[in-house]
């Protein structure tokens, strides 16, 4: 009686671990953890934007290019775009100048039919005209001007189970791109070899050329300028360095956007609103002393104009 009893208990047990073995093959859900894949559009070898890419004064749009893949199906695709001019504060700029801000969603039900994903696709390739992003033309993103400066561009997406690409893991696609205008501050460096400054170690770097207002008749005063030099591909200030160890940086002015724990970043008046010569601006007290040590550096000129506009160059230095 007691085998018979415990060789119905195995049985029973079998049974339930059968059913539950079913359940789970049967459910896609449960088998599927993984958020959709983001990679180059068919037939390209990179995404654009691209990061640092620059558009400059004389363009009005972006192309935009990439592929989302996943297993079980694309549910929605977020292009998101905003400006990263200052990553905290929100400054106040002239009425005639905005902020390019894009939200695209791309889903079944998507009103327009270039958003459109059909519905269970596994692979969605957005490589034309009509996802370009415009800020200038009759298809532009804004109602008048727009402000010039870098924009962040982030791709997220989310499968038909939930699944979400992420920050964290490091799953969406995040890149910077700079606009430039014709009626932005307007940045020249003319003693370029090859297309790189060059200096000895433990002297001043020579910089010949000039930082001035635009002749655009929507151009404004110069508001603030901040140069630096940096370490290769330092992204605005954040280098593995600690706070305070930047190689060398000067501020004139005060910033509409950046701040840090003292408050928005200002510095001496600058000396003329209107134009600068970086030989004068760059010598004395303020000469740009590069580092001890051989290698490649960043020089980074940011300037911002009394409309909000920002200008943003950056030149390699090849210390010898």
């Amino acid at each position: 009686m007691r085998k018979f009893q415990y060789l119905m208990m195995v049985l029973m047990i079998a049974g339930v671990f059968m059913v539950t073995s079913s359940c789970d093959s049967d459910d896609e859900s449960v088998r599927d953890l993984d958020p959709p894949t983001i990679t180059f559009a068919n037939g390209r070898d990179a995404f654009r934007p691209e990061h640092n890419e620059v558009r400059s004064a004389g363009t009005d749009h972006m192309h935009v290019r990439f592929k989302v893949e996943d297993e079980s199906g694309i549910l929605q695709i977020l292009v998101d775009i905003h400006h990263g001019f200052d990553g905290h504060s929100h400054a106040r700029t002239s009425a005639d100048f905005e902020f390019l801000n894009v939200k695209d969603i791309y889903s079944s039900t998507a009103t327009e039919t270039f958003l459109r994903i059909p519905e269970g696709a596994k692979s969605f390739n957005v490589d034309g005209s009509l996802t370009d992003i415009y800020w200038g033309g009759p298809t532009s993103r804004v109602n008048g001007n727009v402000l010039a400066g870098p924009y962040d561009f982030i791709i997220s997406a989310t499968d038909i189970h939930g699944n979400q690409t992420s920050f964290a893991e490091n799953t969406n696609y995040i890149a910077t791109f700079y606009i430039e205008r014709p009626y932005a501050p307007q940045v020249t460096v003319t003693n370029l070899e090859d297309g790189e400054l060059h200096g000895e170690e433990g002297e001043a770097l020579e910089v010949i050329g000039s930082i001035s207002k635009s002749a655009h008749n929507m151009a404004s005063d110069i508001k603030f300028v901040w140069i630096r030099l940096a370490e290769e591909d330092d992204h605005e200030g954040h280098s593995h360095r600690t706070s305070g160890e930047d190689l060398w940086e000067r501020k004139w002015g005060q910033s509409s956007y950046r701040e840090g724990a003292g408050g928005k970043y200002s510095g001496p008046d600058l000396p003329n609103t209107s134009s600068l010569d970086l030989s004068l601006v760059l010598s004395g007290d303020n000469a740009l002393i590069l580092p001890d040590e051989h290698g490649h550096f960043d020089l980074i000129i940011w300037v911002e104009d009394v409309n909000g506009n920002v200008t943003r160059k950056k030149y390699e230095v090849h210390v010898d």
